[in-house]
């Protein structure tokens, strides 16, 4: 618990607002033979993360559980039966009381719960049991949507995102509108994303075809990032939280955009390696610190913080080299902020060269 409390009080401690739930387990799968014990289960973990955190305010918000489901059965994935809608229900209910009954602000906090598998189909949120009687419950459901654009990883997987993947993204947000907005039921997307096949520039276009979708209808959203970008498995790694660095900015860049918000991901790409005077014991300076004071057989130098520090200097009036990035082989604008016009090249941010692109 010492160490759910350290994770929880990162963003907490920073404003942001934090969805804690349990993950990857496999005592509530939704079978009635097993329904008791997982109930006995599921009492037991939330009571002892009610009492740790019940003095925290609305910024923590708890989700009962992950996507509980009948497990290696034919129904698994495709909206289950009675079996598992009645479990999944039950179980939804106990981890109600159990919060509720907690004391503090657990008393009125929001609380996140699932239909069947956390599914957008038709079947299980038609059974889902959504409580009337507790204004602060909010609907979890996960949607992965085109499926075979954004998470099959076997046969009839596509890599481009066309009018066909369109018609069934539509679908599934029309559904969620049907079901939770019209009915004034509150809603968060607890998982989406589109894994990587190599196509960046087709994730990119879905992402913010999604994101103005979801968006319009004030559905919040959380990106499934698993800190995979290669391999067989589950490719949905957007952000390398190790080394710092936006692996993938144009799509990071096409969620901004689709949100309606100020494009800015720069700040979150690694900086330039080429500072040459970190090899003489300095730091260069910053890239809108160019005043020369002095400059000798090194090159050219500035003063920062009261310590000396190298200009990196720019080649061919490549005006973005300072902050890390190379200078666009093309004119196309993605994106524009105080330092200058930005495009997209192999993957990365260019800057827009206005020497060659005068318009």
């Amino acid at each position: 618990m010492k160490r759910v409390h350290e994770i929880v009080d990162y963003p907490y401690k920073n404003g942001a607002f934090v969805i804690l739930n349990i993950h990857h387990e496999t005592w509530n799968h939704a079978f009635t033979e097993t329904l008791e014990e997982g109930k006995v289960i599921l009492e037991k973990i939330w009571s002892q993360i009610a009492e740790e955190f019940k003095g925290y305010d609305e910024h923590l918000i708890f989700e009962g559980q992950n996507e509980p489901r009948k497990n290696d059965t034919p129904v698994e994935w495709n909206g289950g039966d009675q079996e598992g809608w009645d479990v999944v229900n039950e179980m939804n209910a106990v981890f109600l009381k159990t919060i509720r009954s907690s004391g503090g602000n657990n008393v009125k906090r929001h609380l996140m719960i699932p239909p069947y598998a956390a599914a957008v189909n038709e079947k299980s949120l038609k059974n889902f049991n959504f409580p009337k009687d507790d204004d602060k419950v909010i609907a979890s459901v996960h949607a992965y949507s085109p499926y075979n654009f954004a998470l099959n990883n076997g046969a009839g997987a596509v890599e481009v995102f066309d009018k066909s993947g369109m018609s069934e993204l539509d679908w599934s947000v029309n559904l969620i509108k049907k079901t939770f907005i019209d009915k004034d039921i509150p809603v968060i997307m607890g998982e989406y994303g589109a894994m990587n096949r190599e196509n960046e520039e087709e994730r990119a276009k879905w992402a913010e075809y999604y994101m103005e979708k979801v968006t319009a209808l004030g559905i919040p959203q959380v990106w499934w990032d698993n800190g995979v970008f290669e391999g067989e498995g589950e490719r949905f790694g957007l952000i390398d939280r190790k080394n710092l660095k936006i692996v993938y900015p144009s799509i990071v860049a096409a969620l901004q955009k689709g949100k309606g918000l100020e494009v800015n991901v720069l700040h979150a790409i690694e900086e330039s390696t080429e500072c040459w005077a970190e090899k003489l014991g300095y730091q260069c300076c910053s890239p809108n610190n160019t005043r020369v004071v002095v400059t000798d057989e090194s090159g050219k130098w500035g003063v920062e913080n009261s310590d000396w520090c190298g200009i990196v200097e720019t080649k061919d009036k490549c005006w973005s080299l300072p902050y890390g990035y190379k200078c666009c082989d093309h004119c196309r604008v993605l994106t524009k902020d105080e330092s200058g016009k930005w495009g997209e090249m192999n993957g990365e941010w260019c800057g827009i060269d206005t020497n060659k692109c005068k318009n």
